[in-house]
């Protein structure tokens, strides 16, 4: 496997880098890294049929955003790969989850539940708080037996962690065809099984005997979130589960305004690294 990675350089360090974290995750790569002289920020795509779309739509994204320049290059695996092994080791979310990749191994307790995957193919190893705070909500309010769909699925780790928890049926959606091959490799890496559609969010999931669903989750950005709102409403049973993640601090208030116009209610936020998630319910 190949990768390209993206670069954006600065005249001066930001004073919020998440912006431009968020547009990197936007286009599904969720890790990031950091350097000075001149300070610039980093990752790779992996390099396969339509990579060449993103990382243009990437670059173009983080020249508006105010990157002072942005360059691409190709990578060799074994760069890239050893590059980043350094960074990722096994991680505990929440008090069940252990998320690892798939070069590390580690012990696990009685009632843990195991998820493997590498980082760098498409958004979500549970290295960024937004997914950790999205895993952490499903183990609290994700029950046994419960229809679960993933809109925004990236690389599957929340559809993965669904059917770990015991969800009946789970179908995960992404517009793009990379991060849902992907979550199809990670769902057979997982040895579990759920649907993954190429789609527009809600309009992608299946049409007679899913919806509406009990549980819907969505780590996408707050712009999408506020579009999707009145789409997500109609799919979630009375009183099931919308779980938001993938906001900004600043954009939390806009992205509780409209799901309360759509019909949902507060239950749970939390925060982390000036990022928020929540468990919003399904009004009867």
């Amino acid at each position: 496997m190949s990768w390209i990675e993206v670069k954006a350089i600065f005249e001066k360090e930001p004073e919020d880098w998440s912006p431009f974290i968020e547009i990197f995750g936007k286009h599904g790569c969720e890790n990031t890294l950091q350097s000075d002289s001149p300070p610039t920020l980093s990752s790779a795509v992996v390099e396969v049929e339509g990579s060449a779309q993103v990382v243009e739509a990437l670059l173009r994204d983080l020249l508006s955003e105010g990157a002072t320049e942005v360059e691409s290059r190709s990578l060799i695996e074994e760069n890239w790969e050893e590059n980043w092994k350094q960074f990722f080791k096994p991680r505990r979310v929440g008090s069940r989850f252990v998320v690892r990749p798939t070069w590390e191994t580690g012990e696990l307790g009685a009632n843990d539940l195991e998820i493997v995957l590498d980082p760098g193919q498409a958004f979500g190893t549970g290295d960024h708080p937004t997914t950790r705070m999205c895993l952490e909500l499903l183990e609290k309010y994700l029950a046994a037996g419960y229809t679960v769909a993933d809109i925004g699925c990236g690389s599957g780790i929340l559809s993965v962690g669904a059917c770990k928890l015991g969800a009946s049926r789970v179908v995960a959606v992404d517009t793009d065809p990379i991060s849902v091959e992907v979550s199809r490799e990670n769902a057979k890496l997982n040895q579990v099984q759920f649907e993954a559609i190429v789609g527009m969010g809600v309009r992608a999931l299946p049409e007679q005997g899913f919806a509406p669903c009990d549980l819907v989750v969505s780590n996408i950005i707050s712009a999408t979130l506020i579009s999707i709102a009145r789409e997500v409403s109609p799919i979630v049973k009375p009183d099931g589960i919308w779980i938001v993640s993938g906001i900004i601090e600043s954009n939390w208030d806009d992205v509780l305004s409209a799901a309360g116009r759509s019909g949902f209610s507060l239950l749970e936020m939390i925060q982390e690294d000036g990022w928020v998630a929540a468990t919003l319910c399904k009004r009867p």
